[in-house]
């Protein structure tokens, strides 16, 4: 009887140890598939990232070109407005500019 009950404690191990062995090439294999989504998911998350701000620059940038062009058209009408509004004033000045000339240094 000890006989079979040592052949049954072997055979128990050995069904055991395989349990075991399975238990470690599955867990080994769950690790491996968690880290490789986990990688996954980080790669999917930067470049979702990468387009939003990429997508975001782009708009910032449109609108802020828009900006511009609206402050130059602006400046320019100022400017036009300011010499239009000189014009007048530059025939005087040159005129009077050629008689002081011409009264300091004669004709």
């Amino acid at each position: 009887m000890s006989e079979t009950v040592a052949d049954e404690i072997r055979a128990r191990e050995t069904s055991a140890r395989e349990v075991v062995t399975r238990a470690k090439t599955e867990g080994a294999r769950s690790v491996a598939s968690a880290r490789t989504e986990g990688e996954q998911k980080i790669k999917e998350a930067r470049q979702k990232t990468h387009r939003y701000f990429r997508d975001e620059v782009r708009r910032v940038e449109g609108e802020a070109e828009a900006s511009a062009v609206k402050i130059v058209d602006a400046g320019k009408e100022e400017a036009e407005r300011f010499y239009a509004g000189k014009k007048a004033r530059i025939a005087e000045v040159a005129d009077w500019l050629v008689k002081e000339v011409m009264s300091a240094y004669g004709n």
